[in-house]
């Protein structure tokens, strides 16, 4: 083999190596990237679960037609944080 064959030779090695390298961090950036994404989604879906919780017991709470309990029960939130609302909204709670 020719001192120019085996240049060649390394040279297309390394290049091989490089392009292996580029794609193995690609791969997984994309990896990382679905899963943040989707980490993502999922806590935006909980925020507006939370929020529509909040936004339906402050309803309730203001037309005072059920208790504090029943609020609690019906929106999924604890008891306490209902009552906590109810305070803030100066609703005596029952």
């Amino acid at each position: 083999m020719s001192r120019d064959q085996q240049e060649w030779e390394n040279q297309y090695g390394y290049e091989r190596f490089v392009h292996d390298c580029i794609s193995r961090e690609k791969s997984a950036y994309s990896r990382g990237e679905e899963k943040g994404r989707q980490q993502g989604m999922q806590q935006g879906i909980q925020l507006g679960s939370s929020q529509k919780a909040m936004e339906a017991t402050g309803n309730l709470l203001k037309m005072k037609i059920c208790t504090t309990e029943q609020i609690a029960q019906a929106v999924g939130l604890p008891i306490e944080k209902v009552q906590e609302m109810a305070e803030q909204l100066r609703i005596p709670h029952s």
